[in-house]
C-alpha cells in the first residue's frame, strides 16, 4: 500500500512480523529480501485505512509469506490481558518503533513488531509482485550476515526475538485475537 502521509515529517503506521521456524535442530527467523530496499527484513507493511493492526499482520502474512494464519502461533508474554469489553485486545507487539526512511523529505514509520512461531512450511507462496526470496536463518546465520545486505535494526530485533523473547514467551493461536471489536449497541 502507499504511503497515507507523504508530507515531510509525516508518520505512517505499519505492522512486521518475523516467523520464527522451530522444525529445525535450532530456532530460525524468517527474513526475505525486501525488493525496493534490497536487503534482508521481516515481513510487513502499511496498516491499511480499513484495518486495526491485527488485521494488517494477518493479511500481510499470507500476502508476503505463503502462511495462513492457522499455521502460525504468536508469541505472547505469559501474562497479559486477553480479554476487554466491547473492544478487542490484540496480541502485544515484541516492539514498537519509530524511524526515519527517508533523508529528504524526513518519512517515518511508526511500527508494530509481532513474533510469530510455526514447525512448518508455508502452504502457499507470496503473492506476485511479492519477495520470494525468502531465507531461513539461525542466531549464528543472522550474525554472520554482512552490513550492507541487512537492515541493522532488523538485525537487532531477530536477536531479541531468538535469545530473550522464544523462551520467555509462549505460543498463542492466532484465532484467539480477534481483528475489529465487537459491535456495541
Amino acid at each position: 500500500m502507499p504511503h497515507l502521509h507523504t508530507r515531510p515529517g509525516d508518520h505512517d503506521t505499519t505492522v512486521s512480523f518475523f516467523i520464527v521456524r522451530t522444525d529445525g535442530a535450532e530456532p530460525r527467523l524468517t527474513f526475505h529480501l525486501h525488493l525496493r530496499v534490497q536487503k534482508l527484513m521481516m515481513f510487513g507493511g502499511h496498516i491499511e485505512r480499513d484495518e486495526a493492526p491485527w488485521a494488517a499482520v494477518l493479511r500481510e502474512l499470507v500476502e508476503e509469506s505463503g502462511y495462513q494464519p492457522s499455521q502460525v502461533r504468536v508469541l505472547q508474554p505469559r501474562v497479559r490481558i486477553r480479554q476487554v469489553t466491547d473492544a478487542a485486545a490484540h496480541p502485544v507487539p515484541v516492539m514498537s518503533s519509530t524511524a526515519c526512511t527517508a533523508a529528504d523529505p524526513a518519512h517515518f514509520h511508526t511500527d508494530l513488531l509481532y513474533a510469530l512461531v510455526t514447525d512448518e512450511e508455508p502452504s502457499g507462496a507470496p503473492e506476485e509482485g511479492e519477495s520470494t526470496d525468502i531465507r531461513l536463518l539461525s542466531r549464528t546465520e543472522l550474525d554472520l550476515v554482512p552490513a550492507e545486505d541487512i537492515v541493522e535494526m532488523w538485525r537487532e530485533a531477530g536477536r531479541f526475538i531468538l535469545d530473550e523473547i522464544l523462551g520467555a514467551w509462549e505460543p498463542v493461536a492466532v484465532a484467539d485475537y480477534r481483528s475489529v471489536a465487537p459491535l456495541v449497541g
